[in-house]
């Protein structure tokens, strides 16, 4: 059975197949893992916020958002290891997963032995790199974020970036990230967030607060690199140094 520092070895599991679901949830607590479970992206994201998981392990092919775009999510926001699963065996699917950021990747059915070796050794792994290397890459990211001024022009609803890119956003957008830049150095709650944005205090809420967040990172940067941070269990916070202009 699996031993490791408790503080360090919080897995969560989103998969959409209620049975498969129970079936991995139940062999992982049998074998000593805390684990989670979520049976959707919307869940998924809202189990992330709320705590700090050493390990992530993703359906590809989930109804509400493909399990690679979680993926993407997941490595630019936190340190957590990703284990990806799929029904689809093709190369193609593996290189999209290990692309979007994925530490390893299984097929399914899973072969449970397999699932127990990989699982040991990217939890270990993350365990002797979280005090380490993943608070020295945090440090390098918030470094570079508030090395250059970003600009908000309230006239006309407009992200400028450093290099001088303009963004021309939605009312929501606009509304979002003031939000964040009138509490600077704190992060804002996601219930702030839903109230101040006018979404419904609900799942169809969290989720369109999702989607406007992943379209906003898109829009200004295709890798999705941006001051804008996920603080697991807090909300969101905006890293770089930013002006509001008039």
């Amino acid at each position: 059975m699996f031993q490791s520092d408790t503080s360090f070895n919080q897995i969560i599991f989103v998969e959409d197949d209620t049975s498969f679901r129970s079936i991995i949830l139940k062999y992982l607590e049998q074998r000593g893992y805390p684990v989670t479970g979520a049976g959707s992206a919307i869940d998924f994201y809202r189990e992330f916020d709320r705590q700090q998981y050493t390990l992530a392990i993703i359906d590809v092919g989930l109804p509400d958002q493909s399990g690679l775009v979680i993926t993407k999510y997941v490595r630019e926001n936190s340190s957590t290891r990703i284990l990806l699963l799929s029904g689809d065996t093709s190369q193609e699917t593996m290189i999209n997963g290990y692309e979007a950021g994925a530490d390893q990747f299984l097929t399914k059915p899973v072969n449970f032995r397999l699932l127990d070796a990989a699982l040991g050794n990217l939890i270990k792994r993350g365990a002797r790199q979280n005090d380490g290397l993943s608070e020295a890459l945090m440090s390098k990211t918030e470094d570079k974020s508030c090395s250059y001024t970003w600009r908000l022009l309230t006239e006309g609803w407009v992200l400028v970036i450093p290099s001088g890119e303009k963004f021309f956003l939605t009312g929501k957008e606009y509304a979002f990230i003031h939000k964040l830049v009138e509490t600077p150095n704190a992060p804002v709650s996601r219930m702030t967030l839903l109230r101040e944005l006018g979404y419904p205090l609900d799942e169809h809420g969290h989720r369109s607060l999702e989607s406007l967040i992943y379209r906003l990172r898109k829009k200004i940067s295709p890798s999705l690199e941006t001051p804008i941070k996920t603080v697991n269990g807090s909300g969101y916070i905006f890293t770089a140094k930013i002006e509001i202009e008039s």
